[in-house]
């Protein structure tokens, strides 16, 4: 491949090489139309040709194919590479603009992510469903220019191609500077989809070289020009015809300076007037748009259309693929020549010009209002500019927050304040600014950024404005557990607060306590948290105000759960799914079900629980939103594995694990949850294989909160690190006097085989206390289903040596558990007790062990836990010893004794037995004085108590 654009002096240059290439692309067409589309992403250096090659393999394909660009202007609005698409395909355009002004008319500002995969989502089938079943194909080129909305989007098509008829085609190069970051993160999901592929264009060999140069030139090359021209060309196709094209560059010289010496040959060939449109055209952008052109030139625009003629068989300018009419500078390097030859002061003179006439063509059109907010920012640095940048760089980020842009609204709305700020703002307007920037860097989910704003915001807000100013910069950011954020949010809603227009204000008090509430959770400061959530709830019902009483529902759940009776939670969980019913936040309708869930199990109603899991379900289809369809699985494996269907619930998990991964990859929790559901599955089955390597990384990777450090320290004794077990236990005793430590969700539960495990009655007291505090029939809803905490209770018991109460605690727990189907916990409990009686070995006490323990044994094979299947075995043959060890009689006294039990006289039992009389008279003495038995009666007393 010898091009990718047209050579200097030439309108289209030969194409030599890249065989391979062209069959694979032309391959990858082939299949779209066969109904396996995929996405294949060309890549190499500047100037290798990516476009050329694009163009010649798609040269006569029997399939429709549009194209989309990217380009290197940070003022570019978002779904740029698209727009064009769109315009190609009309019902695509409409079905995404459908989905746009879906949200436009239900706004989801607190289920950000909600509505951009409703967006992506509408436009992926949009996409998918106009390329079958004739294909399609789809050209992006220059990925590296790509804004992130336009990779969020390819990301989540490239997911349905493979089963798609059609093609998108990328390039990108690997760019040095900023610009790159959005792609070098988008790739990694580009790269796992089975319809991906890449295909990296290297240097043209020597004979291509050749070839090229026999084509271009009046005679065939030397050997020896060859391969010079081979060797400073590096084998890139633009170089290559830069040499080939400035017979006069020294031979020593880099092809760089060829390709400039080549561009200004061309332009000294042309007319003056045609030069001076170039250079406004360099100011203007990569790509050339003739009308605005001419508006900036002064000239008319046919005029303009024959110079851009004359520059494009010049070779400066080319046809942009798939867009009649439309030109662009043959590449990049091109422009940027031009661009870097003019001087300051009248590159800044043409921006302002540039500007000025684009504010009078874009009227009300938003999607190129950062390009002109872009323009201002490079012209004079006057106040006059620096004030309109600010407004068209604040209007691009309204239009692009519309679009569900929220990282490039970021961006537009840091240029506004960039500009705002060296014009002079400040006071009201600069705050009021700046509270944009806080959310809309919170949404693009940069919370560091965003909070200093938001405290900026809070220290510059003055004025009429001031209350409302600082209560916006104070609920700008909210519910990130990141170190730093919980005193800040803290402040700043305290300096709200104090403002006598708030504190008149039910409904505002309410949000901000609710805000200082959920910060203090974070910082562990649970006791504060409570009482500030509790207050913020009472105002919010009493004020009716839907997002106060969210925000305080929110924030009363998080810090006191624990504190609060199920009917409440019941009750709490319902007021959230009808709020997020009227204000359509799907995600608030999660939660409340998630709530409900919790508390229905706690109080073993399975209807609710049932009924609640069917919501979720349901939400989950309709939404279909990942972190939906993530807590969807996470439930229904939890309650899989509370009634024992462990295929099912392992099955579910490695699917939200594999859910989390692929879309929901920037939150570890996920990951963290589905390895947490792995160790209590070891733990509950006694197997430890099913803890893997991956979890176990994840648990180094995660920080030293409460469970994080209990779960550690099982994972050692999991993996029979009895040492170091016991160092990270003898830690984990100290911690539990922190009230804020032992009150940590998980942590007291988790305790309880360690505790086990190194006989510390001391600390199952203080679990004691703390478990039985909160009991519960059921709970670990999104985790592992366990059963009732009376379980627990009577393992801590025997721990202690208080065996009557264990006992009592287990039989609690067989009742509770049998009645909600908690097989896997039933199987704990019979062995749990089982041990109990044996350890206490009162009368009765040894056969109703064994008979618990063989009962255990045949549950735990069914369900598959070898673990407890094993204490089981061993638990039936010590009763079994134990009975006998206990047991004077030979087996024919026992049998006599039996019988006497059973009222039979000698004579009868003689009978029965075909032994003399005499002889029954004998065993029954002898019995009597083994048993220390007065009578007959007696014996069948202590026979029946012995069993």
């Amino acid at each position: 491949m010898a091009d990718a654009g047209p050579p200097p002096g030439a309108h289209r240059g030969p194409f030599v090489g890249r065989d391979v290439e062209l069959a694979r692309l032309r391959g990858a067409v082939d299949g779209a139309w066969a109904g396996a589309g995929g996405l294949v992403l060309v890549t190499g250096p500047a100037g290798i040709g990516k476009t050329r090659t694009v163009e010649e393999a798609l040269d006569g394909v029997p399939v429709p194919v549009v194209w989309g660009r990217c380009v290197d202007d940070p003022g570019a609005p978002p779904l740029w590479p698209w727009r064009r698409v769109l315009r190609a395909r009309p019902e695509v355009a409409t079905a995404v603009g459908d989905a746009l002004a879906a949200v436009d008319r239900h706004p989801e500002a607190a289920d950000p992510e909600a509505a951009r995969f409703r967006f992506v989502s509408a436009a992926t089938e949009a996409l998918v469903a106009a390329a079958g079943p004739g294909g399609l194909v789809v050209v992006l080129e220059d990925l590296h220019w790509a804004d992130p909305t336009s990779l969020r989007l390819l990301v989540h098509l490239a997911a349905e191609l493979h089963r798609s008829h059609l093609l998108v085609l990328g390039s990108y190069r690997e760019p040095a500077g900023p610009h790159g970051s959005p792609l070098r993160e988008a790739l990694p999901e580009l790269l796992r989809w089975p319809g991906t592929d890449v295909l990296e264009l290297t240097p043209l060999a020597e004979d291509d070289v050749r070839r090229y140069l026999t084509a271009v030139g009046p005679a065939v090359p030397a050997p020896g020009t060859v391969h010079v021209v081979h060797r400073r060309s590096g084998g890139n196709p633009l170089y290559l015809r830069a040499l080939a094209s400035a017979g006069g560059t020294p031979d020593d010289a880099p092809a760089s300076a060829a390709l400039r010496s080549a561009v200004r040959a061309a332009l000294a060939a042309l007319p003056g007037e045609t030069v001076g449109l170039l250079t406004v055209a360099a100011v203007l952008g990569e790509e050339v748009r003739p009308g605005l052109l001419a508006a900036v030139a002064e000239r008319p625009e046919d005029e303009v259309h024959r110079a851009l003629d004359d520059a494009v068989h010049a070779g400066v300018l080319t046809t942009v693929p798939g867009s009649p009419g439309r030109r662009r500078f043959v590449h990049a390097v091109v422009r940027d020549g031009i661009y870097a030859d003019l001087a300051p002061s009248d590159r800044e003179a043409l921006h302002r010009r540039v500007a000025e006439a684009w504010e009078a063509t874009v009227g009300v059109d938003d999607t190129s209002a950062g390009v002109v907010a872009g323009h201002w920012l490079r012209a004079s640095a006057d106040t006059d500019a620096l004030a309109r940048a600010a407004a068209w760089a604040r209007r691009a980020s309204a239009a692009a927050t519309r679009s569900l842009a929220f990282e490039e609204a970021a961006t537009f709305l840091r240029t506004a304040l960039d500009a705002a700020e060296r014009a002079g703002w400040d006071g009201a307007d600069r705050a009021a600014l700046l509270v944009e920037v806080a959310g809309t860097e919170f949404r693009a989910g940069r919370f560091a950024e965003g909070l200093a704003h938001a405290v900026t915001a809070s220290e510059t807000a003055d004025g009429p404005d001031r209350a409302d100013l600082l209560v916006a910069a104070a609920l700008a950011v909210h519910d990130v557990a990141a170190p730093g954020f919980p005193p800040a949010a803290i402040a700043l809603c305290e300096r709200a607060l104090a403002e006598p227009e708030v504190a008149a204000s039910p409904a505002v008090r309410a949000r901000l306590l609710a805000q200082m509430a959920s910060s203090h959770a974070d910082a562990g400061r649970l006791g504060t948290s409570s009482q500030l959530a509790a207050t913020a709830l009472e105002l919010a019902e009493g004020a009716g105000d839907p997002e106060a009483v969210l925000d305080a529902v929110r924030a009363r759940m998080k810090v006191s759960v624990d504190a609060l009776p199920p009917e409440e939670r019941l009750r709490l969980g319902l007021l959230a799914i009808e709020h997020a019913a009227a204000t359509r936040q799907p995600l608030v309708e999660l939660w409340g079900a998630k709530w409900r869930i919790d508390a229905a199990l706690e109080t073993g109603d399975l209807a609710t629980t049932e009924e609640e899991l069917a919501r979720i379900s349901a939400l989950a289809r309709r939404t279909g939103l990942p972190l939906v369809r993530w807590h969807d699985l996470r439930l229904r494996a939890s309650v899989a594995a509370l009634v024992g269907r462990f295929p099912e619930a392992l099955a579910l998990n490695e699917q939200a694990r594999d859910l989390g991964a692929r879309e929901l990859a920037q939150d570890m929790s996920t990951a963290g949850m589905s390895g947490a559901f792995l160790l209590q599955h070891a733990l509950i089955t006694g197997d430890p294989e099913f803890w893997d390597d991956d979890a176990l990384q994840l648990l180094d990777l995660a920080g030293d909160i409460p469970i994080v450090l209990v779960t550690r320290a099982l994972v050692a004794f999991l993996r029979g690190d009895r040492d170091d077990a016991q160092v990270r236990y003898e830690e984990l005793r100290r911690r539990l006097a922190e009230p804020d430590f032992a009150a940590s969700s998980g942590v007291p539960t988790s305790l309880v085989p360690l505790v086990e495990a190194f006989e510390d009655p001391a600390t199952a007291e203080v679990l004691a206390g703390l478990i039985a505090a909160h009991p519960l029939a059921a709970g670990g809803a999104g985790v592992y289903g366990c059963g009732a905490t009376a379980g627990l209770l009577g393992r801590l018991a025997v721990v202690r040596g208080a065996l009557d109460e264990a006992v009592a605690h287990l039989g609690t727990a067989l009742d509770v558990d049998t009645g909600t189907g908690a097989r896997p916990a039933l199987v704990h409990d019979r062995t749990g007790l089982a041990g109990a009686l044996l350890r206490r070995a009162r009368p009765g006490d040894l056969p109703r062990a064994g008979a618990l323990a063989r009962a255990a044994r045949q549950e735990a094979l069914r369900l598959g836990m070898p673990g407890p299947a094993r204490t089981a075995a061993q638990l039936a043959d010590a009763a079994g010893a134990a009975g006998r060890a206990a047991d004077p009689l030979t087996v024919r006294e026992r049998e006599i004794a039996g019988l006497v039990a059973a009222a039979l006289t000698n004579r009868q039992i003689a009978e029965q037995l075909v032994l003399s009389e005499r002889t029954v008279e004998s065993h029954v003495r002898n019995i009597l004085t083994k048993l220390g038995a007065a009578n007959r009666t007696e014996i069948a007393v202590l026979t029946s108590a012995r069993g």
